[in-house]
Protein backbone atom coordinates (compact mmCIF):
# COMPACT_ATOMS: atom_id res chain seq x y z
CA UNK A 1 0.00 0.00 0.00
CA UNK A 2 2.84 2.39 0.77
CA UNK A 3 4.31 1.74 -2.67
CA UNK A 4 1.01 2.71 -4.26
CA UNK A 5 0.83 5.88 -2.15
CA UNK A 6 4.43 6.76 -3.02
CA UNK A 7 3.77 6.15 -6.70
CA UNK A 8 0.64 8.34 -6.64
CA UNK A 9 2.51 11.12 -4.82
CA UNK A 10 5.33 10.89 -7.36
CA UNK A 11 2.85 11.01 -10.23
CA UNK A 12 1.06 13.99 -8.67
CA UNK A 13 4.38 15.84 -8.20
CA UNK A 14 5.34 15.10 -11.81
CA UNK A 15 2.03 16.49 -13.12
CA UNK A 16 2.37 19.60 -10.95
CA UNK A 17 5.94 20.21 -12.10
CA UNK A 18 4.90 19.86 -15.75
CA UNK A 19 2.01 22.30 -15.38
CA UNK A 20 4.25 24.92 -13.75
CA UNK A 21 7.05 24.54 -16.28
CA UNK A 22 5.84 27.01 -18.91
CA UNK A 23 3.40 29.88 -19.10
CA UNK A 24 3.74 30.22 -22.87
CA UNK A 25 0.04 29.54 -23.49
CA UNK A 26 -1.02 32.34 -21.19
CA UNK A 27 1.37 34.79 -22.86
CA UNK A 28 0.10 33.96 -26.34
CA UNK A 29 -3.50 34.32 -25.23
CA UNK A 30 -2.89 37.75 -23.73
CA UNK A 31 -1.14 39.02 -26.86
CA UNK A 32 -4.24 38.29 -28.95
CA UNK A 33 -6.51 40.61 -26.97
CA UNK A 34 -7.18 44.09 -28.29
CA UNK A 35 -7.07 47.33 -26.34
CA UNK A 36 -10.01 49.73 -26.00
CA UNK A 37 -9.27 51.41 -29.35
CA UNK A 38 -9.20 48.04 -31.11
CA UNK A 39 -12.43 47.00 -29.44
CA UNK A 40 -14.08 50.27 -30.48
CA UNK A 41 -12.90 49.77 -34.06
CA UNK A 42 -14.25 46.22 -34.25
CA UNK A 43 -17.61 47.00 -32.65
CA UNK A 44 -18.20 50.26 -34.51
CA UNK A 45 -17.07 48.83 -37.83
CA UNK A 46 -19.23 45.74 -37.53
CA UNK A 47 -22.27 47.70 -36.35
CA UNK A 48 -21.97 50.11 -39.24
CA UNK A 49 -21.55 47.21 -41.64
CA UNK A 50 -24.74 45.55 -40.40
CA UNK A 51 -26.64 48.84 -40.69
CA UNK A 52 -25.36 49.29 -44.27
CA UNK A 53 -26.64 45.86 -45.24
CA UNK A 54 -30.05 46.55 -43.73
CA UNK A 55 -30.36 49.99 -45.34
CA UNK A 56 -29.26 48.59 -48.69
CA UNK A 57 -31.94 45.93 -48.46
CA UNK A 58 -34.47 48.74 -48.11
CA UNK A 59 -32.96 50.43 -51.18
CA UNK A 60 -33.55 47.34 -53.27
CA UNK A 61 -37.17 47.19 -52.10
CA UNK A 62 -38.03 50.92 -52.16
CA UNK A 63 -36.03 52.51 -54.97
CA UNK A 64 -37.08 52.75 -58.59
CA UNK A 65 -33.67 54.09 -59.71
CA UNK A 66 -31.62 51.28 -61.28
CA UNK A 67 -28.29 52.90 -60.37
CA UNK A 68 -29.34 53.06 -56.72
CA UNK A 69 -30.58 49.45 -56.81
CA UNK A 70 -27.36 48.18 -58.41
CA UNK A 71 -25.29 50.14 -55.90
CA UNK A 72 -27.37 48.72 -53.02
CA UNK A 73 -26.73 45.18 -54.31
CA UNK A 74 -23.00 45.90 -54.41
CA UNK A 75 -23.19 47.29 -50.87
CA UNK A 76 -24.97 44.16 -49.62
CA UNK A 77 -22.40 41.86 -51.25
CA UNK A 78 -19.37 43.80 -50.03
CA UNK A 79 -20.67 44.54 -46.54
CA UNK A 80 -21.87 40.97 -45.98
CA UNK A 81 -18.31 39.80 -46.64
CA UNK A 82 -17.01 42.59 -44.40
CA UNK A 83 -19.37 41.49 -41.61
CA UNK A 84 -17.95 37.96 -41.91
CA UNK A 85 -14.43 39.41 -41.64
CA UNK A 86 -15.43 41.30 -38.49
CA UNK A 87 -16.87 38.11 -36.98
CA UNK A 88 -13.52 36.44 -37.60
CA UNK A 89 -11.72 39.40 -35.99
CA UNK A 90 -13.95 39.09 -32.94
CA UNK A 91 -13.21 35.37 -32.69
CA UNK A 92 -9.47 35.81 -33.23
CA UNK A 93 -9.34 38.49 -30.53
CA UNK A 94 -11.50 36.62 -28.02
CA UNK A 95 -14.36 39.16 -28.13
CA UNK A 96 -17.42 37.21 -27.09
CA UNK A 97 -20.26 39.72 -27.18
CA UNK A 98 -22.20 40.09 -30.40
CA UNK A 99 -22.87 43.35 -32.17
CA UNK A 100 -26.32 44.69 -32.96
CA UNK A 101 -27.47 47.75 -34.84
CA UNK A 102 -27.38 50.78 -32.54
CA UNK A 103 -30.62 52.62 -31.70
CA UNK A 104 -29.32 55.65 -33.64
CA UNK A 105 -28.73 53.62 -36.81
CA UNK A 106 -32.02 51.78 -36.31
CA UNK A 107 -33.91 55.09 -36.11
CA UNK A 108 -32.23 56.30 -39.31
CA UNK A 109 -33.20 53.04 -41.04
CA UNK A 110 -36.78 53.34 -39.75
CA UNK A 111 -36.97 56.91 -41.08
CA UNK A 112 -35.53 55.77 -44.39
CA UNK A 113 -38.20 53.07 -44.66
CA UNK A 114 -40.95 55.71 -44.64
CA UNK A 115 -39.60 57.46 -47.76
CA UNK A 116 -40.35 56.55 -51.37
CA UNK A 117 -39.06 57.30 -54.86
CA UNK A 118 -36.68 60.26 -55.21
CA UNK A 119 -36.84 61.20 -51.53
CA UNK A 120 -35.81 57.68 -50.61
CA UNK A 121 -32.93 57.65 -53.08
CA UNK A 122 -31.54 60.94 -51.79
CA UNK A 123 -31.87 59.87 -48.14
CA UNK A 124 -30.27 56.46 -48.80
CA UNK A 125 -27.33 57.90 -50.72
CA UNK A 126 -26.82 60.58 -48.07
CA UNK A 127 -26.84 57.86 -45.39
CA UNK A 128 -24.15 55.95 -47.28
CA UNK A 129 -22.06 59.11 -47.72
CA UNK A 130 -22.30 60.07 -44.05
CA UNK A 131 -21.66 56.57 -42.75
CA UNK A 132 -18.73 55.88 -45.07
CA UNK A 133 -17.13 59.23 -44.25
CA UNK A 134 -17.24 58.33 -40.55
CA UNK A 135 -16.04 54.79 -41.16
CA UNK A 136 -13.12 55.90 -43.34
CA UNK A 137 -11.94 58.16 -40.52
CA UNK A 138 -12.25 55.25 -38.06
CA UNK A 139 -10.38 52.87 -40.39
CA UNK A 140 -7.60 55.40 -40.97
CA UNK A 141 -7.13 55.75 -37.22
CA UNK A 142 -7.12 51.98 -36.76
CA UNK A 143 -4.70 51.63 -39.67
CA UNK A 144 -2.13 53.67 -37.75
CA UNK A 145 -2.41 51.55 -34.59
CA UNK A 146 0.96 49.90 -33.97
CA UNK A 147 -0.21 48.01 -30.88
CA UNK A 148 -2.35 45.57 -32.85
CA UNK A 149 -0.89 45.09 -36.29
CA UNK A 150 -3.53 42.59 -37.38
CA UNK A 151 -6.25 45.24 -36.90
CA UNK A 152 -4.12 47.88 -38.60
CA UNK A 153 -3.51 45.58 -41.57
CA UNK A 154 -7.21 44.75 -41.77
CA UNK A 155 -8.21 48.43 -41.65
CA UNK A 156 -5.68 49.42 -44.31
CA UNK A 157 -6.79 46.53 -46.53
CA UNK A 158 -10.46 47.55 -46.32
CA UNK A 159 -9.97 51.32 -46.80
CA UNK A 160 -9.87 51.30 -50.63
CA UNK A 161 -13.20 49.47 -50.82
CA UNK A 162 -14.86 51.92 -48.44
CA UNK A 163 -13.42 54.84 -50.39
CA UNK A 164 -14.76 53.35 -53.63
CA UNK A 165 -18.24 53.06 -52.07
CA UNK A 166 -18.04 56.67 -50.90
CA UNK A 167 -16.93 57.91 -54.33
CA UNK A 168 -19.69 55.95 -56.08
CA UNK A 169 -22.34 57.21 -53.63
CA UNK A 170 -21.20 60.81 -54.21
CA UNK A 171 -21.38 60.30 -57.97
CA UNK A 172 -24.87 58.81 -57.77
CA UNK A 173 -25.94 61.55 -55.35
CA UNK A 174 -24.83 64.24 -57.79
CA UNK A 175 -27.14 62.80 -60.47
CA UNK A 176 -30.25 62.56 -58.29
CA UNK A 177 -32.92 65.23 -58.68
Amino acid sequence: MSRLTSFLLFLFALVMAQSCQSNRHANNYNKALVDDNGLLFIKSGEESTLASVKASGLAIANSKNQRVIQFAKLMIDDHTMLADDFKKLRTDNFIADSVVISPMHQQIINDLDTKRAGAFDKAYIQLVINDHTEQIALYKTAGKDRKNTSLADFANKMLPGLQAHLDTAKLIGSTLK
